[in-house]
């Protein structure tokens, strides 16, 4: 699914009281902070954009689908209101195997690697 439909849907559903979805988006800010993909610094301020990215892989993972990225083009992502660090933590993610993707960095068709798809079927079962 588009990168930006599944961020639209993920902001969408944290503005809800799904417990289920918020227990599992919080499960996978954990792990991408303690894998190096999202900074410890300042979580304080990054904390929303932290939890929409998390938001975004529950999501796609509910819907067992890829997180497509069709253009890594910043100003894209600014224009549809997304910060530009939503590139660059997704191709963390795919350094530390917890996205997989056939060109080695976030571009085209990410899907759940292996460790976040154990814990997140764990998390929403």
């Amino acid at each position: 699914m588009n990168i930006f439909m599944l961020l639209q849907r993920a902001a969408k559903r944290l503005r809800t009281q799904d417990t289920a979805f918020h227990e599992a988006t919080e499960t996978t800010v954990a792990i991408l902070r303690s894998s190096g993909v999202l900074p410890t610094k300042r979580s304080s301020l990054n904390g929303g954009l932290h939890k929409l990215v998390a938001g975004m892989i529950v999501e796609a993972h509910e819907h067992d689908t890829t997180v497509d990225v069709g253009t890594r083009r910043v100003g894209t992502f600014a224009r549809f209101g997304y910060s530009t660090k939503v590139i660059s933590y997704l191709d963390k993610a795919v350094e530390t195997n917890l996205l997989s993707s056939q060109t080695g960095r976030a571009k085209g068709k990410l899907a759940i690697g292996t460790l976040l798809d154990r814990y997140l079927s764990k998390t929403l079962a």
